[in-house]
C-alpha cells in the first residue's frame, strides 16, 4: 500500500472504531509514512464519529452507529477532511463479531480504474463477521478480531489499489 501510494502520489487517512488505531499504527510503523499518511482517527463514541470523522448525526440517529452507511461516511469525510485520497473506516461490535468496513478512493484526475468509469470516486462498504475461527468451533477473542478487521482493510485496499 505504502508503494503504490508513494508512486501515485495518493494519501491515506483513517477513521477508526473497532480497531481502535491500529491501522493507522501499521502505517506510521513505516519510516517515512509522513508522505502517505495524513491522518487517523480513533472515533469510538458516537459523538466521535460525528465529530471528529465528520458523520451525519441524523445517519446516526436513524440507522444507529454499525451501520454500512456509516462508515462510508467515515471513509469519505475523514479523507476529504484531511485531503487524503483514500479513507479507511472501521466499525462495529466485537461482541457479536460484526464489523463494518469503508473504503473510499478519490482519483486523481489521471487515474483509470478498471471497476468503475473515469475520475469516479470509488465508495465500498463491506460487512463481516469475525466471531469464529476457521472451524467455527470457539469464538475469537476482542483481540483476535481486532487484528482481523486490521489485517482485511489492509488487504482489501491493497486490491483496490491493484486494480488502478
Amino acid at each position: 500500500i505504502f508503494t503504490i501510494c508513494r508512486e501515485k502520489k495518493y494519501t491515506v487517512a483513517t477513521a477508526e472504531s473497532v480497531t481502535g488505531g491500529r491501522i493507522a499504527s501499521e502505517f506510521t510503523a513505516i519510516s517515512g509514512s509522513s508522505e502517505v499518511f495524513t491522518a487517523g482517527v480513533v472515533c469510538y463514541s458516537e459523538h466521535s464519529k460525528v465529530h471528529s470523522a465528520g458523520v451525519d448525526i441524523r445517519l446516526i440517529n436513524e440507522k444507529g452507529v454499525y451501520n454500512e452507511e456509516v462508515v462510508a461516511q467515515m471513509a469519505e469525510r475523514i479523507a476529504k477532511r484531511n485531503v487524503a485520497n483514500i479513507g479507511i473506516a472501521t466499525s462495529g461490535s466485537v461482541d457479536t463479531g460484526e464489523i463494518f468496513f469503508g473504503f473510499y478512493i478519490k482519483p486523481d484526475n489521471n487515474t483509470n480504474f478498471l471497476s468503475v468509469s473515469e475520475n469516479k470516486n470509488i465508495l465500498k462498504t463491506l460487512v463481516i463477521t469475525f466471531s469464529h475461527d476457521k472451524d467455527n468451533v470457539k469464538k475469537l477473542t476482542r483481540n483476535e478480531i481486532q487484528n482481523e478487521a486490521t489485517t482485511f482493510s489492509l488487504s482489501y485496499i491493497l486490491d483496490l489499489l491493484q486494480k488502478i
